[in-house]
């Protein structure tokens, strides 16, 4: 028997949200298996994006970096008229790009450790005496839909045709093991949000498998991101989140996300669609959602 190969050679990946994080790391995973790959970002003006390309061309691979805000239909437009111009073809698409729950990019300088805790011990108070539905904030909510389902809807749209041409795509789309938050915290923008997205996978592997096209989502437990900031950088917290993630016994590194997308990627899973692999290093079966 002939283990199939990982190499995505003569093969196109773009991934969105990618000058950062998990996007980051599977755009340069991409192109150690031989991969081309396109990278883009609603950010491009801080030098993270051109990073990312310039060690995607270090590598050996041909890079494209664009400016790409994915929620509007003009950028997404845009991105993949570039993308065909460059290419002519995109083979793997990720669909990582994201906000948390207050419907805003997360940045190193919007963190303060005391700022955070006051929030935080705040908000419990309030919950005890008001549901958190009398304050939810719409436009977070609206905001929060738009970036991480609307994205990956409009990013697909867009690819479809091309993958249905080239009788071959792979799409995977990053979810969160928020997805599957049970009681008051499945409520929440983020977790309401990543269960449609996996939702969504399994409609679209439905839709699509016919034209040699697989769906894939990857649910993500406690990564070193910019989004978990408050706990990786919260000595306490990490010490909390890491007892509740067993293999590890702390927060995960972003390639270990980027090492399943390469497998969704890749020949081994050559007939899996419509799943939703977690990488969280035992957190779901410890009982704890974050």
């Amino acid at each position: 028997m002939t283990i199939p190969s990982t190499s995505l050679k003569g093969q196109v990946a773009l991934v969105t949200g990618s000058r950062r994080g998990i996007g980051e790391a599977c755009a340069l995973i991409f192109a150690e298996a031989g991969a081309d790959v396109v990278v883009c970002d609603w950010i491009s003006d801080t030098g993270e994006l051109d990073a990312v390309k310039k060690k995607i061309v270090k590598i050996g691979r041909k890079a494209l970096a664009v400016h790409a805000d994915v929620k509007i239909q003009a950028d997404v437009d845009s991105l993949f008229k570039k993308t065909m111009a460059e290419f002519g073809r995109v083979d793997i698409l990720v669909n990582n790009a994201g906000v948390g729950d207050g419907g805003k990019n997360v940045e190193k300088s919007d963190y303060d450790p005391v700022v955070w805790q006051k929030r935080a011990a705040e908000r419990m108070a309030k919950m005890a005496t008001t549901p958190a539905i009398a304050d939810l904030d719409i436009e977070a909510w609206d905001s929060v839909m738009e970036n991480n389902v609307k994205s990956a809807l409009l990013c697909t749209k867009a690819v479809a045709p091309i993958m249905v041409k080239q009788k071959y795509g792979n799409i995977i789309n990053i979810a969160s093991v928020r997805a599957a938050s049970r009681g008051r915290g499945a409520m929440a923008n983020y977790s309401v949000s990543k269960n449609n997205l996996v939702r969504l996978t399994e409609g679209l592997a439905g839709d699509m498998a016919r034209f040699n096209i697989r769906v894939n989502a990857i649910s993500p437990g406690g990564i070193i991101t910019e989004m978990m900031r408050y706990v990786w950088d919260n000595p306490e917290a990490r010490k909390n989140m890491g007892a509740n993630m067993p293999l590890a016994s702390d927060l995960i590194g972003p390639e270990t996300i980027a090492w399943a997308a390469l497998y969704l990627a890749s020949d081994l899973s050559k007939y899996v669609t419509a799943q939703n692999i977690t990488v969280d290093a035992g957190m779901m079966v410890s009982g704890v959602y974050i």
